[in-house]
């Protein structure tokens, strides 16, 4: 097993396969636990992203869709299976709120019914406080406790870059983990996507409608995503406590396999882009060929 990578594990690309890895590694923590609530709650989402959720609009970023979502959720499942088989082992009733907090910590991209203006990458840099209020609304609607929306709406915070952690009101210490871990989650989901440095021309996309400076292109982005890794890496030391440290266990345990798949996607990612961002944007693009996504925007810009 420790030739595997982490695309050969299940269908990332399946939404079902997800859920029931998802599932499958829930009860390996907490045996006979009622995954009911994930069901519910990831099929909230997927009606949410699909624009069958009552008074909002189907979703229009396709950087950050339902698979990333859906990604993010077993990222942060398999870290708290991870930090389970280490002694580190959380109220099933907090990982619900985490579960829901994975599943919704982008809802803000999505536009509501009357927004006619645009599309949703507008709200880039207020998404995460949207996302928040939207899970407050949802934690609402599906009763829940003040104290569960709560932590919920600061675990979605844990996702934002520019959050200053120690200015966060931390409920428990279970909660502060929990949210350290979806901030890991979000970026380990993203950056271990097989097709992460395609979907960079979505993000790009996003970018621009949302008016985020610092970029001139897509191809600028990639290559200033060289700098991003060092970044995340800081990140996961100064903010995330390296929770990340989790996902090795997740997969000895699970899999039988010594190594954190997540990293060696990402270390696999970051050398490949290193070789490729030499090269002229033409050439460059010309190396980006998963899921036919650099060709499906380059006929988009043609007509």
């Amino acid at each position: 097993m420790n030739s595997k990578r982490l695309y050969d594990l299940i269908n990332m690309d399946s939404p079902e396969g997800l859920l029931l890895e998802t599932e499958a590694v829930l009860k390996l923590v907490y045996a006979g636990a009622d995954t009911s609530p994930v069901k519910k709650t990831f099929s909230d989402t997927m009606r949410l992203y699909a624009g069958e959720y009552p008074g909002y609009k189907t979703c229009t970023t396709s950087y950050h869709d339902f698979q990333h979502c859906a990604e993010t959720l077993l990222a942060l499942v398999r870290l708290i299976h991870g930090a389970a088989t280490e002694g580190q082992h959380l109220a099933y009733q907090e990982v619900l709120v985490g579960v829901t907090a994975a599943l919704l910590h982008d809802s803000g991209y999505i536009q509501e019914q009357d927004d006619t203006d645009g599309a949703g990458g507008k709200h880039t840099s207020t998404h995460v406080r949207r996302s928040m209020d939207f899970a407050a609304q949802f934690g609402s609607r599906n009763n829940f406790s003040e104290s569960d929306i709560s932590a919920c709406r600061i675990m979605i915070n844990c996702t934002d870059l520019d959050a200053d952690f120690t200015k966060l009101d931390w409920p428990t210490r279970e909660i502060e983990l929990l949210g350290k871990m979806l901030g890991a989650a979000d970026l380990l989901a993203q950056m271990a996507d097989r097709a992460h440095l395609e979907k960079l021309f979505y993000l790009y996309q996003e970018f621009q409608e949302g008016m985020v400076s610092g970029y001139n292109s897509a191809e600028d982005m990639l290559r200033k995503t060289i700098n991003f890794y060092t970044l995340v890496d800081d990140r996961f030391a100064s903010k995330l406590e390296n929770v990340d440290r989790f996902m090795a266990a997740h997969f000895r345990e699970r899999w039988n396999i010594r190594n954190d798949l997540y990293r060696i996607a990402i270390d696999n990612e970051k050398a490949y882009l290193r070789n490729i961002v030499r090269l002229e944007d033409q050439e460059m693009r010309s190396r980006l060929r998963r899921k036919g996504i650099v060709d499906k925007l380059k006929a988009e810009k043609k007509d």
